[in-house]
């Protein structure tokens, strides 16, 4: 008999908890969906970090989206190696918001992305100018520290560390022009993203491991390939994670799922996360078709 997580989700309510461990100190991102406004609190070694409405502000060629209806329950995983909730939210003009949730048990980190998908609405062949900006608030006491050179930063309360925040659609060195940002404006993490075609991708790495915020990290974009020829990332995304010498690999579909390689790795479902093994190959923690 499978072992029972310590997660939750309850599809009458409209509300879930990812819960890494049974004991202390724990790790949880609990979020309600039961209204139109999704919330959303973090708890990272029992130190409350997000708590509050996860909001978001999108226009497609200068015109705001908005609801046009409730979130929807599109999956939710639990097993040894993550929980995974991923929720859908019809928008004006027959834009679809896709929003992921993923807690890594053993890992211990928190995935969080929003996904614009304009695929159905656009005739092929159009291409639109998507900005997209998605609002975490900070619990109380809670701040950021953004870094210096990288667009990175870390969570903390009074002055000691406690997560870092990694954004993985942007460039890490902030010498590298792109028309995005990480940054804190009136005490709420706003992630900042903008693109040519038709969805946009905008995913957040939250390290939640005390051990890993003293080593050196990077991220990279990673090149996604089809039939031999390079994707543009309105088709798909791909993103290496790097801490010390741990390493894990991101892979999501925009598009509808096909073959596609990224890094070496063939995949046909629409989003997966791998850890690196010390041999060089990945082992798949979570796949979603």
């Amino acid at each position: 008999m499978r072992t029972p997580t310590p997660a939750t989700h309850s599809e009458d309510a409209r509300r879930a908890l990812l819960r890494r461990t049974w004991q202390p100190p724990f790790d949880s991102l609990e979020v309600d969906y039961s209204q139109p406004e999704l919330r959303l609190a973090l708890i990272a070694g029992d130190q409350s970090l997000l708590r509050g409405i996860w909001s978001f502000e999108t226009t497609v060629d200068g015109s705001p989206l908005t609801a046009a209806g409730p979130w929807e329950e599109v999956c939710w995983h639990s097993d040894q190696e993550a929980d995974y909730l991923e929720l859908e939210l019809p928008l004006t003009s027959g834009w679809v918001l896709q929003r992921q949730m993923a807690l890594a048990r053993k890992d211990q980190f928190l995935y969080l992305a929003d996904a614009l998908i304009g695929e159905q609405v656009l005739s092929e062949g159009a291409k639109s100018e998507i900005r997209h900006s998605f609002q975490l608030p900070l619990a109380d006491e809670a701040t950021f520290q953004p870094a210096a050179e990288t667009r990175e930063g870390t969570l903390g309360l009074k002055r000691k560390r406690v997560a870092r925040v990694l954004s993985l659609a942007l460039p890490e060195w902030r010498a590298e022009f792109c028309s995005g940002e990480l940054e804190c404006h009136q005490n709420r993490l706003v992630l900042r993203n903008a693109g040519h075609g038709r969805n946009l991708y905008s995913p957040l790495w939250l390290d939640l491991s005390p051990e890993r915020l003293r080593r050196e990290n990077t991220w990279r974009r990673l090149t996604v390939g089809e039939n031999l020829e390079v994707q543009p990332r309105d088709v798909a995304a791909g993103y290496r994670v790097q801490s010390g010498k741990e390493q894990w690999l991101i892979y999501r579909t925009l598009a509808p799922s096909r073959s596609r390689t990224v890094l070496g790795q063939n995949y046909d479902t629409d989003f997966v996360l791998s850890r690196f093994l010390s041999s060089g190959q990945t082992e798949d923690m979570l796949e979603i078709e």
